[in-house]
């Protein structure tokens, strides 16, 4: 089975709803090729984990590399793993940043237990990566969103 996993830079800014439909989505078109995996979002970056058939994870890459809203590819692992690190999850998403105190300790609780201690660490460590102010401007931006769509309710 392939086990692949990679960063990317999004293109524009997204919002936690705009994450979720995408990985949505992303799971149902999964399920019916029997790939399993997960994607962070860290406000900034994805970073996600593709298993499955070897022919059906680069497929799905293959379409993935083409998606216009990231950019910056980057591999960080491509290989052969013996079993599934989320084999109930189709598409799961993880929105992060990580910023309170235990947070990366809730994070990681979150994860499969199948999941390997490596792949835990990757996935940690990115959901932590944001500086105070980047997660503060992320914060204000889901504010934003929020508040425009109470707004548009009202009218």
């Amino acid at each position: 089975m392939l086990s692949l996993i990679y960063v990317s830079v999004a293109s524009q800014a997204l919002t936690t709803a705009e994450v979720e439909a995408l990985a949505e989505r992303a799971a149902k078109a999964n399920a019916a090729r029997e790939v399993t995996g997960m994607l962070a979002f860290n406000s900034r970056s994805f970073m996600q984990l593709l298993e499955g058939d070897g022919d059906a994870v680069l497929d799905t890459m293959r379409r993935i590399e083409a998606d216009p809203r990231h950019h910056s590819i980057t591999y960080i692992r491509q290989q052969q793993r013996e079993a599934r690190e989320c084999p109930d999850w189709s598409m799961r998403s993880m929105i992060t940043p990580l910023t309170g105190a235990g947070s990366a300790t809730v994070f990681t609780k979150s994860l499969p237990s199948q999941m390997e201690l490596d792949t835990k660490i990757l996935f940690t460590s990115f959901a932590s990566s944001l500086t105070v102010e980047q997660a503060a401007d992320y914060a204000a931006r889901e504010q934003d969103v929020m508040h425009g769509k109470r707004e548009a309710g009202n009218d």
